[in-house]
């Protein structure tokens, strides 16, 4: 498993990752973590739990990755992977991923709901483990990237039903819910900032539970 140290890749192998988790009493994944702000935010208030941000863009970690050096914040990991390639170091040891306002690929893996990738963030998680997942791209504001990646409408609990049929093989509905933007605003990440003061939008938010 490759991760970010010191503006460099490095490799922490096996035996290395299992004495970082037996540190921590819960270890938390954000899948598409883009900048790392996420993580770094969410590690400075709870210090007792793992953060762990995946994106194949090293580049963009890079901001807060140095941010986590200058404070010292040993209840970090910025690893190099994504939906199609998912280190499998990480399998069954995830207490609960976020996907947090996907685009591109991992907008498209998720919302077409492949299997393999399903199965993939099935083998993540722990027993009784949740994945949280927010999205809420729009046809009106975002023409070019549906029609690129030829999504669906996700304007009705009912279009959000049907992305979901892919997933209830592996996995229960804890909550299906829409996000103000006060409540989108919360979210410690880049884009939620920028999305609250943008165009009004539908925002949904998922929880599901492995079985």
């Amino acid at each position: 498993m490759i991760t970010l140290k010191g503006g460099k890749k490095v490799e922490i192998l096996p035996n290395q990752f299992k004495e970082i988790l037996n540190k921590f009493d819960r270890v938390v994944l954000d899948i598409g973590t883009g900048d790392g702000k996420f993580v770094y935010k969410n590690a400075l208030k709870h210090p007792k739990t793992l953060f762990i941000g995946m994106d194949p863009l090293t580049s963009q970690m890079s901001e807060y990755e140095s941010k986590i050096n200058r404070k010292k914040l040993n209840n970090t990991l910025l690893i190099v992977g994504s939906i199609e390639k998912i280190p499998t170091d990480l399998f069954s040891y995830i207490d609960r991923i976020y996907i947090n306002l996907p685009w591109g690929s991992l907008l498209e893996k998720i919302i077409k709901a492949e299997n393999t990738h399903i199965k993939d963030i099935h083998s993540l998680l722990k027993k009784d483990g949740e994945i949280e997942m927010i999205f809420g791209y729009d046809p009106e504001h975002e023409p070019t990237e549906v029609q690129r990646l030829n999504l669906p409408n996700i304007i009705s609990k009912k279009d959000i039903e049907k992305i979901l049929s892919n997933f209830r093989e592996y996995f229960e509905i804890v909550e299906l819910s829409r996000l103000s933007k006060n409540e989108l605003g919360e979210i410690d990440t880049t884009w939620a900032k920028k999305l609250k003061f943008g165009k009004d939008r539908v925002i949904h938010k998922i929880i599901l539970k492995k079985k």
